[in-house]
């Protein structure tokens, strides 16, 4: 069905307005060349035929013609019927006349430019008379002491070419208008068919069918559009396989610690739980909430930075020392695993511009997956030095690595790769809020990875010198002489 408002009906508007301006033109073109032709060439052979015309007139009074031999000689002259040739006295009038019983008729002999020609004895060739429509004339005296003064033409056969060209040519526009009416359509009708299937394939995926998939050939721009669809639809797909997995996770590590925290709770509220352990049992419920919590932050933030209503408020700060607190904060979930933790680097501590609570999100996170994706009793370093105006961070375990495949996947939202997700809690976005958090920064997280051996991830700041205290004030001042 043609909807009106189509781009089928807006192309056959669009391509039968250029054709019909470019017609325009190419009519008005042509139609002064051929006219321009058509005169030159109609001049010319009237000029012909008025010699000839004239010399039958002479050969007629010479060689003692009569009045039928005259007109039939000058009716084989004068060619096609839509010529007449005239013969006329000293006075103008008619002595004879050629075309049969309809002859074209002879405007008056007191209108131009027939009075000139019979008045004044001049040629006139190809001239137009004053009517508008009305045959050319042609005129010119026959010369010698005869009855017969002048010869004039009267023809058609210029306004009878152009009408032939005319039609030609209009016919040529109908038949051209109506072939490319029908390509057009044919042409909008496939591309609008397409881009029906690309509307229908868009809703099904609104919908949630991701497995949508439409054919991208012939390549052309709607083949990149169907292209560029397949490619929303299979990402589409994949966040919304992630989203799954996501809930799944978050909804099991929910459950789990609620569900300890539950039986501890009920536990010692029967009174199941001695008074001396009842301090252990209240520690577990701190470090499942503790937990909980972390999950939630992580929820949070990743929604406000998505949102861009996180802000950073970068400062300069003694990375070093910042570094040395996290350790020492982390050192419980180290001794749990038997792990082993380095600060190494540069001996002087480095101080940085950045906004120090971020900075300690990213590597916490990085410290977390360093921690639980190595094997008891392996070590975890974090290394930093200066190297010219920045300060090079990395944190390196000695844990399970990351495959190739996972490397440029690792940042995405709730992604946790097979084997971290069979073996390891966790909602897959801590890796997502590092890169969220150092593209904030201005500085891009590097990754280094091989199975079995580890992985070191790295960034980097910008140096800024520490702050000058009194002390140091003192200290650096010379001694007086």
């Amino acid at each position: 069905m043609i909807r009106w408002n189509g781009i089928t009906v807006k192309l056959l508007l669009a391509f039968f307005a250029v054709l019909l301006i470019s017609f325009a033109v190419t009519s008005a073109v042509s139609i002064w060349l051929v006219r321009s032709a058509l005169d030159t060439r109609n001049s010319r052979f009237e000029g012909e035929q008025l010699n000839v015309a004239a010399a039958l007139v002479r050969s007629s009074y010479r060689e003692l013609w009569d009045e039928k031999m005259l007109a039939s000689a000058l009716q084989i002259a004068s060619g096609p019927m839509s010529r007449t040739i005239y013969v006329l006295g000293a006075d103008g009038s008619i002595l004879m006349h050629t075309g049969g019983p309809n002859p074209i008729p002879l405007p008056p002999v007191e209108e131009e430019p027939l009075s000139s020609a019979v008045k004044a004895g001049k040629t006139v060739v190809a001239e137009a008379v004053s009517e508008s429509g009305s045959p050319t004339l042609s005129a010119a005296p026959v010369g010698g002491d005869l009855q017969a003064k002048t010869v004039v033409i009267l023809s058609r056969e210029n306004r009878r070419d152009f009408i032939l060209f005319t039609g030609i040519f209009r016919n040529i526009l109908i038949s051209t208008l109506v072939t490319a009416c029908i390509i057009v359509f044919l042409v909008s009708g496939r591309m609008t068919s397409r881009l029906r299937r690309m509307k229908d394939a868009a809703q099904l995926i609104a919908k949630g069918r991701f497995d949508v998939r439409l054919s991208v050939r012939p390549k052309d721009e709607i083949g990149e559009l169907a292209e560029s669809l397949n490619l929303m639809s299979e990402e589409l797909g994949g966040l919304d396989r992630m989203r799954r997995e996501f809930l799944a996770n978050v909804s099991h590590d929910l459950r789990s610690p609620l569900t300890s925290i539950g039986g501890y709770v009920e536990a010692m509220i029967d009174g199941a739980v001695p008074e001396d352990k009842q301090g252990k049992y209240l520690q577990l419920i701190r470090e499942q909430t503790q937990r909980m919590n972390r999950l939630v932050s992580d929820l949070l933030d990743m929604a406000r930075m998505e949102a861009g209503q996180v802000a950073i408020s970068p400062a300069p700060y003694n990375l070093t020392e910042w570094v040395r607190r996290l350790l020492a904060g982390l050192d419980p979930e180290f001794r749990k695993r038997s792990l082993r933790f380095e600060l190494t680097g540069d001996p002087d501590d480095i101080w940085v511009m950045a906004d120090p609570h971020r900075i300690d999100q990213v590597l916490s996170n990085l410290l977390l997956n360093a921690i639980q994706f190595s094997p008891n009793g392996k070590k975890v370093e974090v290394f930093i030095e200066r190297q010219g105006n920045h300060a090079l961070i990395s944190v390196r375990d000695e844990g399970v690595g990351i495959s190739k495949d996972n490397l440029e996947r690792i940042w995405q939202r709730f992604y946790k790769s097979d084997k971290a997700r069979s073996a390891h809690a966790g909602s897959g976005l801590g890796l997502s809020i590092v890169k969220h958090v150092l593209d904030m920064h201005g500085s891009s997280v590097q990754v280094e990875s091989r199975q079995g051996e580890g992985s070191r991830f790295s960034f980097e700041l910008p140096i800024a010198e520490p702050p000058v205290t009194g002390r140091s004030k003192l200290l650096k001042t010379p001694p007086s002489p």
